[in-house]
C-alpha cells in the first residue's frame, strides 16, 4: 500500500514524493540562502546570476540529496542591500527613510541636462542581427511600405477617442464621426515636410530596485547598437529620462521620456546593452527612499 504523498520543502524543489521512493539523489535544490545585491540576484551556494527575477526563479538546484518534508528555518539575507517588493514596503527603517523632507535635498537645476554613459556588451557585435523590423512613419503612423517618402507627411497631431457610439480626434474635436473608417479618412489637421520612419517593435519593459538604484529592463529589445550621437540617453534636471536606441542602420527602434518618481545621480547612472534587452540603472539621490512606481504621479509633492 503507497504511503501519502509528501511535499519537499528543500529550496526550489517543492515536489510532491513518497517516502518509500525517496532517495540519495531524488532531490536537486539549493542548500544556500538567495542573495540580492545591486540588481543581481542569485544563490550563495552557486555562481548564477541574473537580473530578471523570472529566470532566478528558474536557476536548477546546485545540489542532489533526499526530499526533505521539514521546512527549513528562514535566514536573513547575506546581501547588505536587499531589493523591496514593488508597492510593499516592509522594513521599518525604510518608512522612516519616506519621510525625510525634499527640504534636504538639493535638486540640480530643472534645465541641467546630461548625458548618461551608454556600455554595449562585446557579444552584442557577435550575435546574429534580428530580422529587420517593420519600419512605421512616426508621425502618421503607416508603415514605409505603402508610403512615397518623396511626399509631405500629413497626419493627426491628437490621437482617436471612442466616447459612446461617437468616434473623434483630440485634436479636431469639432468632427464627430460614427464610423471608424471614417474617423480614419478624415483630412489631417498637421504636416510635416517628410516621413518620420521608426520601427514597430513589442518589447517588455519591466523595473526592479534596491535601496541605492533602480534599473529599468527593456526585454525583447534586440538589435540595438552604441552608435555616437544616435543611441542616446539624457537626464534633465535630474528626475526626466529620455532614451532612443537605434540599430545597425541607424533606424530608430525605441524611445521614451518617464518622468521619475524621484532625483537621480546622472554622472553614476549607466546603460547596458545587451542582445536581447537594454539595462537602464538609475542611482537614486536619496538611497533608501522606496519608489512606489517609476514615475511620479501628478499629485506627488516629494
Amino acid at each position: 500500500m503507497a504511503t501519502e504523498q509528501l511535499q519537499c520543502f528543500n529550496k526550489t524543489c517543492g515536489q510532491m514524493y513518497r517516502e518509500e521512493e525517496n532517495h540519495d539523489e531524488a532531490c536537486c535544490y539549493h542548500p544556500g540562502q538567495p542573495v540580492f545585491h545591486d540588481g543581481f540576484k542569485g544563490w550563495d551556494c552557486c555562481e548564477r546570476k541574473t537580473r530578471d527575477f523570472s529566470l532566478f526563479m528558474e536557476f536548477k538546484g546546485c545540489k542532489k540529496g533526499r526530499h526533505s518534508n521539514i521546512k527549513p528555518v528562514n535566514l536573513p539575507n547575506k546581501s547588505e542591500k536587499i531589493e523591496i517588493p514593488i508597492n510593499k514596503i516592509e522594513n521599518e527603517d525604510m518608512k522612516i527613510e519616506n519621510s525625510i523632507s525634499v527640504s534636504e535635498l538639493v535638486p540640480p537645476q530643472s534645465d541641467l541636462l546630461e548625458s548618461i554613459s551608454i556600455n554595449e556588451s562585446p557579444s552584442v557585435a557577435t550575435a546574429q542581427p534580428p530580422p529587420d523590423p517593420i519600419t512605421i512613419c512616426r508621425l502618421c503612423k503607416k508603415e514605409k511600405s505603402t508610403l512615397d517618402l518623396n511626399e509631405i507627411c500629413r497626419y493627426h497631431r491628437g490621437n482617436v477617442i471612442f466616447h459612446d457610439t461617437y468616434k473623434f480626434w483630440t485634436c479636431c474635436r469639432h468632427r464627430r464621426f460614427d464610423s471608424f473608417e471614417d474617423c480614419q479618412k478624415f483630412e489631417p489637421c498637421a504636416r510635416a515636410d517628410s516621413h518620420d520612419l521608426i520601427a514597430k517593435i513589442e518589447i517588455k519593459e519591466n523595473w526592479f530596485q534596491t535601496n541605492d538604484s533602480l534599473t529599468i529592463a527593456l526585454y525583447g529589445l534586440k538589435g540595438v547598437r552604441k552608435i555616437e550621437n544616435k543611441s542616446l540617453v539624457k537626464l534633465k534636471g535630474g528626475r526626466t529620462l529620455s532614451v532612443s536606441f537605434v540599430d545597425r542602420n541607424e533606424l530608430i527602434v525605441f524611445e521614451k521620456t518617464w518622468n521619475l518618481y524621484d532625483y537621480v545621480i546622472g554622472e553614476k547612472s549607466s546603460v547596458q546593452i545587451n542582445p536581447s534587452n537594454v539595462l537602464i540603472t538609475l542611482i537614486k539621490s536619496r538611497p533608501k527612499i522606496h519608489w512606489p512606481s517609476i514615475e511620479q504621479s501628478k499629485d506627488t509633492n516629494n
